[in-house]
């Protein structure tokens, strides 16, 4: 996800402003650098909000062996804040499955991609396509998330 966010990125900063072919007077990128951003931005507005919504209505167990023995106690929200918040940086939680957070941004980054012609050369857009199947299946190998976990970020 690291990568493909810097893709996008560094191409929004490639494309900030319009630069002008000197001999024709054409627009040589468009300048569409601010447009890039506002689609990243709005994308993964609606996916934090869709995934937010579907995290506090559903619950699956736990795929991590880490978090099994956790689902079972009796807990007070402190409590839970606590064992999320209260173990260091990044934060561990244990059940917040549906939908794969990681794979609706990768597909997310991928959609602006192909929108604003990142993948216009074949060699580029396959190395690109790689990178992100491969880290969604280590979403679904690393045992953060099920399988119906992963379809479901495809299907939002």
């Amino acid at each position: 996800m690291v990568i493909l966010y810097a893709l996008i990125l560094a191409g929004a900063v490639v494309r900030w402003e319009p630069r002008y072919h000197p001999k024709t007077g054409s627009i040589i990128w468009g300048g569409d650098g601010r447009l890039i951003l506002q689609h990243l931005c709005h994308l993964n507005c609606l996916v934090f909000l869709t995934r937010t919504s579907t995290v506090g209505l559903t619950g699956l167990p736990q795929p991590n062996p880490k978090c099994v023995d956790q689902q079972h106690l009796p807990v007070t929200f402190g409590n839970a804040l606590r064992f999320v918040m209260g173990r260091g940086f990044p934060p561990h939680a244990c059940g917040d499955l549906i939908y794969s957070g990681h794979v609706g941004c990768t597909l997310i980054c991928m959609a602006v991609l192909h929108r604003h012609g990142f993948l216009r050369n074949k060699i580029a857009a396959t190395l690109v396509w790689t990178v992100a199947f491969i880290g969604i299946y280590f979403t679904i190998s690393c045992r953060s998330h099920y399988s119906v976990d992963v379809m479901l970020a495809f299907y939002f």
